[in-house]
């Protein structure tokens, strides 16, 4: 009897470290029978570029919803004047910067990258993709 107080003693000290111990080893255990359970599917992450879905015209802009935030990718670029929608000026090499990123996750509605070059915009639209932000948008030719 003594023993197996001993062990519960023990157990009840350790047993944050233990709880830690066995959700590691059922991640582990998920892990290596379906491997495919903690990657992203790269063609579901591709689709909206594929299908053209992420471009948007100045004409459509009402068409995907409300509190438009523009992330301004450059000086030449103009994005049409909308009711509620929002402009933030960004240089694309402080792009992944903490307050950038902070403001373009709270925004509540979509947001779109406003360039006047179409490959810097693309560039961006990847990188905040695999980042995990949503409603994310090209504007094409912009006004």
């Amino acid at each position: 009897m003594p023993v197996i107080i001993s062990i519960m003693k023990t157990l009840k000290k350790y047993r944050y470290v233990l709880a830690a111990v066995v959700v590691i080893a059922v991640m582990v255990l998920i892990r290596a029978f379906n491997p495919g359970s903690f990657r992203y599917d790269a063609a579901k992450w591709a689709e909206p570029s594929v299908t053209g879905r992420n471009i948007v015209t100045p004409e459509n802009l009402p068409e995907i919803g409300d509190n438009i935030l523009f992330v301004m990718l450059d000086t030449e670029c103009q994005a049409p004047d909308i009711p509620g929608a929002d402009k933030l000026s960004v240089d694309p090499a402080d792009l992944l910067s903490g307050e950038i990123i902070r403001k373009i996750r709270k925004s509540k509605g979509p947001v779109v990258l406003c360039s006047e070059d179409v490959s810097i915009s693309s560039r961006v639209w990847m990188a905040l993709s695999e980042m995990g932000i949503r409603k994310l948008h090209i504007l094409k030719n912009p006004v």
